[in-house]
């Protein structure tokens, strides 16, 4: 009777197991998955931000306290602008906010300089990240607790986990100086130190130097050290009018829109097959095309026959150029 009993009752603890999701209950498992990038690159430990999710937001209209310099990163969806200067998240390092029903993490590394935004939507689980304590090649590595996984921001991929190899999906988002934010997008809503509740003073002003940051942009399939050139540019690559670059990658025509004066550098790939130039002193209008259409700096149709439609952008950042070179091989300098 005690051995039926035993089967039984191990039956049931081997069914009931089999049952559980193997993500719900990994903990902070360092033996079960390895790093996938060598590990003498990995520096820090795990020591992980505090999280910040859904903030509170104030309206650009309502803050004198951002200095005309700084750098933000806006994310533009359904005609509505969030702002997140660079001084207030590099606190966290990471942000987890959504516009409607696209849910993102903006991430920004203090070290590389680069802000990149993933969407959270990742196998059919919501990702939360934060910042680990760990870096990788000196950039930061991003940490969701409920799938424990790991996420180099640069590598834009997972380096540690279930996911391990992974690349999640990014948002397009522009890097545009605070004075051109509250001149233009004064109903835009900001991320600042009021936006969490213990209102932390930011570290330091990311106000960097133009000459410091480089702007490139990535085949979203590209794999890094491929054969693949990757252009790069810095803002004395354009004038301080606007100027339009076209670029052909993998049979795609980009557009590599920007204008030293207002400190702006980004790219949309032409996928209406249209004759674009640069538009003149009409921001946040930047591009114009040959079917009578209006485009802003968002890449957002504003007027003509295609008004409402958006174009498709690759996935691109800004990062110091020790940087991209540590991540990527054949990078090139274009002027």
């Amino acid at each position: 009777m005690k051995n039926i009993l035993y089967i039984f009752f191990s039956v049931l603890f081997l069914i009931s197991c089999s049952d559980n999701d193997p993500l719900q209950n990994t903990g902070n498992n360092q033996e079960e998955y390895g790093w996938s990038v060598p590990k003498e690159k990995i520096r820090g430990s795990f020591n992980p931000f505090p999280l910040v999710l859904d903030p509170d937001m104030i309206k650009t209209k309502n803050i004198n306290f951002i200095l005309e310099d700084s750098r933000i990163a806006l994310i533009s969806f359904n005609d509505e602008i969030r702002a997140y200067p660079y001084e207030f998240v590099s606190k966290y390092e990471a942000v987890n906010d959504r516009i409607g029903n696209m849910e993102y993490t903006l991430s920004f590394c203090p070290i590389t300089k680069s802000g990149i935004a993933f969407d959270r939507n990742f196998s059919n689980k919501k990702l939360i990240l934060k910042a680990s304590g760990y870096l990788y090649q000196e950039n930061q590595v991003l940490y969701d607790e409920k799938t424990d996984s790991y996420w180099s921001q640069m590598l834009l991929q997972s380096i540690k986990g279930v996911y391990s190899g992974k690349k999640p999906a990014t948002f397009h988002h522009v890097e545009l100086p605070w004075k051109m934010v509250k001149t233009y997008f004064p109903e835009a809503l900001v991320f600042t130190r009021e936006s969490i509740d213990n209102k932390p003073e930011p570290d330091k002003k990311e106000v960097p130097e133009k000459s410091e940051l480089f702007y490139g942009f990535l085949n979203k399939n590209l794999n890094p050290k491929s054969d693949v050139n990757i252009s790069i540019y810095r803002f004395q690559s354009f004038s301080k009018a606007t100027v339009l670059k076209k670029k052909f990658i993998q049979n795609k025509e980009l557009l590599i829109i920007g204008n030293s004066d207002e400190h702006f550098i980004t790219s949309y790939i032409n996928n209406i097959k249209a004759d674009f130039t640069a538009v003149q002193n009409q921001f946040p209008v930047v591009m114009k095309d040959d079917l009578g259409n209006l485009w802003n700096l968002f890449g957002k149709a504003v007027s003509g026959p295609d008004k409402g439609k958006q174009l498709e952008s690759p996935t691109d950042f800004f990062a110091l150029l020790w940087a991209w070179e540590d991540f990527y091989d054949h990078i090139i300098i274009e002027e």
